[in-house]
């Protein structure tokens, strides 16, 4: 009598013979439907009366068959004894008519089926009865026959046969009546129990069972004691059937209460799910995504419709950049038992990329597979655009967009450190701008920064990957930096040479004229220099030697300990 099964409207109560199914209906019973204690305890007890009976009767019958064969056996050789000296004299002496007339009066026994007086050597001295062919069950006495004044002497053997059948058929009789009468002694035991069992213990309980189904909680009925089980077991039960029905009442209204408050705190809760501002989603433990409120859904940017068709790992899949890394936080958090965080980013679906603050939690048993993963996210695109804004600030020249001299310098020991760890090479050039002063002089500073830009783009389109440093440290100074690249590399010379080239290209500045040059040093690691100030100042020097000697050109710094 659960307090929710009578709150509730639901399926009606089962009825004896039928068992509750997993949705609430009832099912009969692939078994005969028992519709009362009394019918259910008479079956059983009759059921339990014949495999006893059944058993008793067989050992009983087995135990007296056994017995009458032993008592035909012991019959037999009581004959025998009788005859035992007799036939030793009559074996002894040879004597046939002797024999004979013994034979004769043993075979006349219903029971004896033949008789045998074998010589010592197995001759046939005499017999009666019909020869048959002899069965391991047969019944069979034999004898030694001692002569008369030697007993260690044989002189012979008798041996009786007995009738099989009549021994068999007086042995099943008699086994019979002792079988009948054990099954006549068990049935009248069950039925004394029945009457005992029904009188004292199903009756009550039948009466019992329907008064319980009939009570109703809140009506206030309550069940009935017969005064013959108010001091027994029945008396205790009923006792506390009343006194659940009791606490079934209370527990009702107590229910009715908290029922209308969890409606009221579900109200609540649903709204802030509803309406926060973090998403918020529960994973199954196939990756299948079970709940999630309007906020993730606007904030992956998905209709409810085409994320709910998503089967197993798809929503993870679908909606960040890196599942690896969320299957990562997910195993983190299953292993630390705790909240994981990172910024994620969401998979692109337009040329701007979205960025989430996430939280994982995994609840449930990891064992048994049951996990249930949780998920909250923030929206911090705006955050990490004004963060990728001001890195971007802190590291780039404003007029030109190239890393500023700061950035470049840790560029370069960032190369360097590369190039040591695996044993490798790489080139640092030098630039200077050739005529930009007079630029400067002649046409103002707004030109000359104009003058700065285009120098800066045609830098950027001479190097050869993006992964390439172009930097400029400050004036008309710029500073180049390519990985994997030594003084015997072909390609290095070739760009100094684009570069050259690209920059003394003749230009215009509000209708002026403008021609400027470069001057180039390049120094290498580790040949000029392990240390970026040691080919900082290698690069300098080569390129004021090419400034010495003409200008517009390149030159490779001096080895250490050369002149230049």
């Amino acid at each position: 009598m659960g307090t929710r099964a009578h709150e509730r409207a639901g399926p009606a109560p089962a009825t004896p013979g039928e068992a509750p199914s997993s949705d609430g209906t009832h099912r009969a019973l692939p078994l005969l439907r028992l519709r009362s204690l009394q019918l259910h305890f008479t079956l059983v007890l009759v059921a339990g009366a014949a495999v006893v009976s059944a058993l008793l009767g067989t050992l009983s019958y087995y135990i007296g068959y056994e017995r009458a064969i032993g008592f035909r056996r012991d019959a037999l050789g009581a004959m025998l004894q009788a005859v035992e000296k007799s036939a030793a004299v009559g074996a002894y002496a040879r004597d046939r008519i002797l024999l004979d007339e013994l034979t004769d009066g043993l075979a006349r026994n219903p029971l004896v089926a033949r008789v045998e007086v074998l010589a010592p050597d197995g001759t046939l001295l005499a017999q009666r009865g019909a020869a048959r062919t002899a069965d391991a069950a047969d019944v069979v006495v034999e004898a030694r026959l001692a002569a008369p004044f030697d007993a260690n002497e044989s002189v012979g053997r008798l041996r009786i046969v007995a009738d099989p059948d009549r021994v068999r058929a007086d042995a099943r009789g008699r086994a019979a009546t002792l079988a009948a009468a054990m099954v006549a002694q068990t049935a009248v035991l069950a039925l004394l129990l029945y009457v005992f069992g029904a009188r004292v213990v199903s009756q009550p309980i039948v009466r019992l069972a329907r008064e319980l189904r009939e009570a109703q909680p809140g009506s206030g009925r309550r069940l009935t004691t017969p005064w013959s089980h108010r001091d027994d077991e029945l008396g205790t039960l009923i006792a506390g059937a009343n006194a659940l029905l009791d606490t079934n009442d209370a527990a009702l209204a107590r229910e009715r209460e908290l029922r209308a408050s969890i409606e009221v705190m579900e109200a609540q809760y649903r709204q802030i799910f509803d309406s926060t501002s973090a998403g918020i989603f529960v994973l199954g433990p196939d990756g299948r995504l079970i709940n999630g409120n309007p906020t993730v859904l606007k904030v992956i940017g998905m209709p409810v419709d085409e994320v709910r068709r998503w089967q197993g790992g798809e929503f993870i899949q679908r909606v960040f950049a890196r599942p690896d890394r969320v299957e990562a936080m997910i195993d983190e958090s299953i292993a630390r038992g705790e909240t994981v965080s990172a910024d994620l980013e969401l998979l692109r679906r337009d040329a701007e990329p979205r960025w989430v603050h996430c939280l994982i939690s995994v609840q449930g048993d990891a064992a048994s597979g049951s996990d249930m993963i949780e998920g909250v996210m923030y929206d911090i695109t705006e955050r990490r655009r004004a963060e990728h804004d001001a890195r971007h600030q802190a590291e780039h020249d404003p007029l030109t967009g190239l890393k500023n001299r700061a950035a470049s310098e840790a560029q370069i020991d960032r190369f360097i450190a590369e190039a040591a760890a695996a044993g490798g090479e790489m080139a640092l050039l030098y630039i200077d701008l050739d005529g930009f002063k007079q630029v400067n002089d002649r046409l103002g500073h707004k030109a000359g920064d104009v003058v700065l830009q285009r120098c800066a783009a045609r830098l950027q389109s001479a190097v050869r990957r993006t992964s390439d440093l172009v930097g400029r440290i400050g004036g008309d100074e710029f500073v180049v930096a390519l990985g994997h690249s030594g003084p015997q590399d072909a390609a290095l010379g070739q760009i100094a040479r684009t570069i050259v080239t690209r920059l003394c290209e003749p230009q215009e500045v509000d209708g002026e004229p403008v021609q400027i040059g470069a001057s180039i040093g390049i120094a290498c690691y580790p040949h000029h220099g392990t240390v970026r100030r040691q080919l900082m100042q290698a690069a300098d020097e080569a390129m004021y030697e090419v400034k010495r000697s003409g200008k517009n050109s390149f030159a490779m710094a001096a080895a250490p300990g050369r002149a230049g």
